[in-house]
């Protein structure tokens, strides 16, 4: 279950795989506090970025080539090792954070939508 930080007014503004200091608290990765602070962060850095409808079909394409390099990779065409480190690197980053995000809060839609539901 992951860890909250509250401000002065209880409001949450931290979420961690582990307490971030003796004031944290633990929480089910479901609970509605959770759910609504990760939807609020995700819209605030998509809104942040500027050319929102740039960056939500970068968004969307970038799911859709990760989709392919794992096809690839299953099927034998293509080995992780094939790709030069720092691509590697950012691949299996991209693969743990989503399964953090599937594990600690289940609520990632893989629907294409970039959404948090």
């Amino acid at each position: 279950m992951p860890f909250v930080t509250r401000d002065t007014d209880g409001r949450l503004i931290a979420i961690a795989e582990f307490p971030l200091d003796d004031s944290a608290e633990e929480l089910a990765a479901d609970d509605p506090e959770i759910v609504a602070f990760v939807e609020r962060t995700c819209d605030l850095a998509i809104e942040g970025a500027g050319e929102a409808p740039f960056i939500n079909a970068d968004l969307a394409f970038i799911r859709v080539v990760e989709d392919l390099i794992e096809v690839l990779m299953r099927k034998g065409v293509l080995a992780l090792t094939d790709l030069p480190g720092p691509a590697q690197e950012k691949l299996m980053s991209r693969r743990a954070l989503r399964h953090w995000l599937a594990g600690v809060a289940g609520i990632v839609d893989d629907g294409g939508e970039g959404k948090i539901i």
